[in-house]
């Protein structure tokens, strides 16, 4: 039973999915290879390879299988279907490939125990080691020895080298803008998000980009001069890197090392000058791009981290600075944001000229309510009320500030005198609802407030401290009143 339910989950539609996926993508990287990147039997870019590492590390560990054997079907039925036949010796290279990926993916995910995104210092570090030239080792090590074991045959050191040096630069150019196309579709967040600004400076860098590599990598050289202008990749390099996120900086990439293999393929570029031997030339420009490219992307990536770190500390800060302007029992506005907070309400009444109240609110017998039933007690009845009032303030712009014992001030930007009688009401009708036990209280059985609110008008020219000193003065006419009412002065009263 165990067997027929591992043989069916074996077989899932998930597990076919990405057999498929494997299949399509390793073949088609083969004829793209085969069709551009050939000098005699040899191809120079080999991109298989990249494609499966990147799909390894998009899927989980138990889809592994079926890929190494998508990778397995895809290598026989692309070079069958390409070159005409599978010579014996070509099992040599399948094992290279199939076990170089899968040893190489086990051991970067044993070192890289964090989430896979190649957006860090370390990630990038473990790619260029592990995935490219670790990988690109195992695949040297395995095809020769299994080609001298099933062929006979001996590679020589050179061709070895140059075996490893394809084998390294094909996965760094390939590996990197697959993994991100493929987890965005894994996750369905293919985007882009680059501002009008960015999108011309990509269109610049692109075209830099573009001349370039068809400028000095995409002709004949004649003469010294004209080869040193390889060096101009550089500086273009690092724009890329410094610029750019990860995602543009590794498709930049992978357009370098593709267009610059095609051209060593046709035979053109500055290295095919240097060298006599066509296999030396692709050999050091193999090597030139991977240094300018992997300097590139390790650059990138720390100015990246330099700039999330940035960015965290300063959203830390801005935690902080938030922290420090809320009190921290009721946890609304405190003095330091009420003083923030009525000065741009004044600048935006007086600029605009809309009226600007202010709502002062004070617990009846507060003192009498501690003694009474303890502090803790206290505290749980000032969180309770600083909820009521909150809940009653129902604009983004409208603040409740805590300004000390049972003290509350309310600022309501645009709002006249009648809406701010509905404003107390509703705060009054809200704090009768609580319902808090006040046996001590000489007005009520139940715990009240009282209001005062004082409202300025663009006439008046506001000030933040005559406006203060109003609704205080309301609030005391409203507890001369006999408290658990409220009471409405205007801002042009004389001050008593």
């Amino acid at each position: 039973m165990e067997i027929i339910v591992r043989f069916k989950s074996f077989f899932s539609v998930s597990n076919l999915i990405v057999f498929a996926m494997m299949i399509v993508s390793y073949m088609a990287m083969i004829y793209l290879s085969a069709a551009f990147f050939m000098v005699g039997n040899i191809a120079i870019l080999w991109l298989g390879n990249g494609i499966a590492i990147a799909l390894f590390l998009v899927c989980s560990p138990k889809r592994w299988i079926p890929l190494a054997l998508g990778i397995v079907a895809a290598y026989f039925i692309g070079v069958y279907t390409h070159f005409g036949s599978f010579e014996f010796s070509q099992i040599g290279f399948l094992l290279a490939n199939v076990l170089s990926v899968m040893l190489a993916v086990i051991v970067f995910t044993y070192l890289c125990k964090e989430p896979i995104t190649f957006i860090d210092l370390r990630q990038n570090i473990l790619f260029l080691t592990v995935l490219c030239m670790l990988s690109a080792l195992f695949n040297v090590i395995i095809g020769a020895g299994a080609l001298w074991f099933i062929a006979g045959i001996r590679p020589e050191l050179s061709n070895s080298l140059i075996w490893f040096v394809g084998n390294t630069v094909s996965i760094f150019a390939s590996t990197l803008t697959a993994f991100h196309i493929f987890r965005s579709i894994k996750d369905k967040t293919l985007s882009l998000r680059i501002d009008k600004q960015q999108l011309f400076e990509l269109a610049v860098m692109c075209a830099s980009t573009l001349l370039i590599l068809v400028g000095v990598f995409g002709r004949e050289h004649y003469n010294k001069f004209t080869v040193s202008l390889i060096f101009l990749l550089f500086p273009v390099a690092m724009w890329v890197a410094l610029r750019f996120n990860h995602y543009i900086t590794s498709t930049w990439i992978t357009i370098v090392f593709l267009t610059c293999g095609f051209y060593s393929t046709v035979k053109l570029g500055p290295f095919i000058f240097m060298f006599n031997d066509l296999s030396y030339a692709i050999f050091y420009m193999q090597i030139y791009i991977f240094a300018a490219c992997s300097t590139a992307l390790l650059i990138g990536t720390i100015n990246t981290e330099k700039e999330t770190k940035t960015q965290m500390i300063a959203q830390l800060n801005k935690q902080l600075d938030d922290l420090t302007k809320i009190d921290p029992l009721t946890n609304i506005a405190n003095r330091r944001k009420y003083d923030e907070s009525i000065k741009i309400a004044l600048a935006a009444a007086n600029s605009e000229g809309t009226p600007l109240t202010l709502i002062a609110i004070d617990i009846d017998y507060f003192k009498l309510f501690n003694d009474e039933y303890g502090h803790l007690a206290g505290d749980d009845c000032l969180i309770s009320v600083a909820n009521v009032i909150s809940q009653n303030l129902l604009r983004a712009n409208d603040i409740v500030a805590r300004m000390g014992g049972e003290e509350f001030f309310c600022i309501l930007p645009d709002t006249d005198s009648k809406a701010a009688i509905k404003v107390m009401q509703k705060i009054q009708a809200s704090i009768t609802a609580l319902n808090i036990p006040h046996k001590v209280s000489p007005i009520a059985p139940y715990l009240t407030v009282s209001m005062g609110a004082c409202t300025g008008a663009l006439s008046d020219n506001i000030d933040a401290m005559r406006l203060y000193k109003m609704a205080d003065i309301a609030l005391y006419s409203a507890k001369e009143q006999g408290r658990n009412t409220f009471s409405t002065v205007k801002y042009s009263e004389a001050l008593v």
